[in-house]
């Protein structure tokens, strides 16, 4: 699948990403050894893209990365000589999960989320930090999730500035494994492991298993994806942030042999940001009937007559109870995430 940002092949199946993910960040015997910078004190050396390349496997420790970019922003005067490596921003990794060890990388591996860079430095960046995936501007505060809180609500997203923000985040749970792909710049940052243990939770209760469940702010479709391994019936996807239904949709086709589905996608030709009235936009089918929609959640009466269980995950600055009323109109039972 070709990546929708970079027309590239950032895009990889689940199964792939799964099979090499453990080996993907770690050193090789000739790799050097962690630099052991404190992140948190100036680093008096300049570091291009050649310092801490490993001669062997051409990987680099983060730090060495991070490094390369802080010296590019302090020659640029963009940065304080006493800046450290913690002001550079939040990395993350393209292909994202929990490591107990600092990650050597590769090239186009690493997206960078700032608060201070312009595009010219960005685009310098990608060309001399070769690690580097894409440059994200952060907009706002860090507290503040990227979407729409809800239907009356104005969008809050990041800028790319440079490169692709697409990456992908593996979640494991006691049931099975996914790769869920997002537009960084567009989709909220999350590492929250209290979702996938509820999760697990409605598992072991036996209450996903055959059941008919709405996924009702579904966001990149981690949780509907889930019900989907835990033996669902049919998922229903809603969200009203139409990015976020994009990456839903990738990721259904990108794990579709893990969740058993045939696609049959039916991708409406849609382009309203925020949702209203539902709006069927994609469908699969398979060992779980799959339906995608696009709208608010208060609406979903209107093609979602009956479900056992509907899903709400909300942002935290969202209090959740107020979608409790609505749900009862289309499922037997809400379930707070």
């Amino acid at each position: 699948m070709k990546c929708t940002t970079c027309q590239g092949d950032c895009i990889l199946p689940a199964e792939k990403v799964l099979d090499e993910i453990f080996a993907k960040y770690m050193a090789c015997s000739a790799c050097p050894a962690d630099p052991g910078y404190n992140k948190s004190t100036p680093i008096s050396e300049k570091l291009n893209s050649h310092s801490g390349k490993c001669p062997k496997c051409g990987k680099r420790h983060l730090d060495f990365v991070i490094g390369n970019v802080l010296t590019i922003l302090k020659e640029k005067g963009f940065f304080p000589r006493d800046a450290t490596l913690k002001d550079v921003g939040t990395p993350l990794i393209a292909f994202g999960f929990k490591l107990p060890y600092p990650p050597r990388l590769d090239t186009k591996s690493l997206v960078l989320i700032m608060d201070s860079v312009n595009r010219e430095i960005a685009d310098e960046i990608m060309v001399e930090v070769p690690e580097v995936k894409g440059v994200v501007k952060r907009v706002g505060n860090q507290s503040q999730s990227i979407g729409i809180l809800d239907t009356t609500s104005s969008p809050h997203t990041y800028e790319l500035l440079s490169g692709c923000d697409m990456r992908c985040d593996v979640v494991s749970s006691s049931f099975g494994e996914l790769c869920v792909y997002k537009n960084q710049s567009k989709i909220h940052i999350e590492f929250n492991n209290t979702k996938i243990k509820k999760m697990e939770e409605l598992f072991f209760k036996g209450e996903l298993e055959n059941a008919a469940i709405v996924d009702g702010l579904c966001g990149p479709g981690t949780l509907g994806m889930l019900c989907i391994l835990a033996g669902a019936r049919k998922v229903i996807f809603n969200d009203a942030w139409l990015p976020a239904l994009e990456n839903t949709i990738l990721n259904l086709k990108a794990n579709s042999s893990l969740l058993g589905i045939k696609i049959n996608f039916e991708m409406v030709d849609h382009h309203t940001l925020i949702g209203d009235e539902p709006v069927l936009l994609a469908s699969a089918k398979g060992t779980v009937q799959v339906l995608v929609y696009h709208g608010d959640i208060r609406k979903l009466d209107m093609v979602v007559k009956d479900s056992d269980i509907c899903l709400i995950d909300t942002f935290p600055a969202v209090d959740p109870s107020r979608f409790m009323a609505t749900c009862k109109d289309f499922s037997k039972k809400t379930i707070i995430i």
